[in-house]
This record gives structure tokens, sequence and C-alpha cells, in this order.
């Protein structure tokens, strides 16, 4: 499930924090004379206008949140081969470096009226995964069979990620925590909407797997 609204607004809140901070503390420097030359004026005024850049990617970020919230996805479902579909995903900026192994059905599909969200909402979450080991390599296992798997995650991780959510150490992926913006809920939403379950190895926190409904391609 997508976090519920205190979730949303707490990581809001830490998320803002930041860079808020950073464009008052060198607008304060600014403006109490302590930035004594051009260089140190430009350098203060890049790192402000970078963080005002972060904030407002916050903001639509959080319009894209409120808008699949109150009106669900949007478009005709159309179904797209799951080789397609994994096709589509490895060629995601935030999986670049990794990586894939599995065996794919040509028979089934993904049915979805945004593939290409789904397979970003994909990406985001498996990327927010890795970025708890940023130094393990990374593996992606794609499977498909009455269901589309993925799992991310080290090659020490797969085996026991593979037993699926309802294993003894599988755990619910929190969606809300902060350091990772509002991207990490946006996908929370996206794969709730298609009917998408995900969890993690309590013993892996650099791990998360996603079991996608196919359809009959």
């Amino acid at each position: 499930m997508p976090p519920n609204l205190a979730q949303v607004l707490n990581t809001l809140a830490h998320e803002i924090r930041t860079p808020l901070s950073v464009s008052q503390g060198y607008l304060k420097l600014f403006l109490d004379g302590r930035l004594t030359n051009v260089d140190d004026t430009r350098r203060a005024m890049e790192q402000t206008r970078q963080a005002l850049g972060a904030l407002a990617t916050l903001c639509v970020d959080m319009g894209k949140i409120s808008a699949l919230a109150e009106h669900g996805a949007t478009g005709v479902p159309a179904t797209v081969p799951a080789a397609d579909f994994i096709a589509n995903l490895r060629s995601l900026d935030e999986l670049k470096d990794a990586a894939w192994d599995g065996d794919l059905a040509a028979t089934r599909a993904v049915q979805s009226s945004n593939a290409r969200e789904l397979a970003q909402a994909i990406a985001i979450a498996a990327k927010a995964a890795f970025d708890e080991d940023r130094d393990a390599p990374r593996t992606l296992r794609a499977e498909a069979g009455d269901d589309l798997i993925v799992l991310a995650g080290t090659a020490v991780a797969l085996p026991s990620l593979q037993a699926g959510p309802a294993a003894p150490n599988a755990r619910a992926v929190d969606f809300s925590k902060g350091g990772k913006g509002l991207k990490l809920i946006w996908a929370s939403f996206v794969l709730d909407r298609h009917g998408v379950q995900t969890w993690t190895d309590a013993q892996h926190r650099a791990s998360v797997g996603f079991r996608i409904p196919l359809v009959q391609a």
C-alpha cells in the first residue's frame, strides 16, 4: 500500500528542510555582508539556485502524487509483451549499471494504461533499494510465468528474495523513508494502481521484489 497522508507529509517536510536551510543560510551570509568577493558570491548564489531548484522539483512531484491519488491512472489499457516491458525497464537510467538475467515467456503480457510509467516506478523503487548498499554489484532477475517477477539486489540476496512476499524474512517496502525525495512515494502509488506486490528481505536491505500481474498476450 502507498504511504498514508501522515507519512507523505512527514517525508515532504524532511525533503524540504535541507534545500530550504541551504537557501536561507546563503542568503543570510549575503545580507550580513560576509560574502566579500565576487567568486564567493557567485558560488553562494549557485548553491542557492540549486536548492531552490530542488524545492521546485518537490512541488512538481507533489503535484504528480496528488493527481495520481485523486484520479488514478488515465488512458486506455493496452497490453505489452513481458519481454518488451523488460526491455523498456532495462533501458531506464536508474538501472543502467545493473546486470540482468532471467527467462521470459513470450505468451504473457503486462496490461497497463501507461506501461512506461509502470516501468519507471519499478526502476525508481529498485534504485532506492540498490542505494542502501552503493558498493554492492547490482543484479536484476526477471521471470515470467503466471506473473512477471522482477528481483533487484545482490547475488547473495536474490535466492532469499526469490522466496516471495510470504517468506519468513520478507518485509513490506518502506516507500516513505526520507532522503529519497518524493519520487519513491509517487512510485508506490503507481505500483499500487497496477496491483504490483512488493517486498524486501529483512537480512538484505539492498533488495526488493516485484510481482506484476500478467495477462494472455
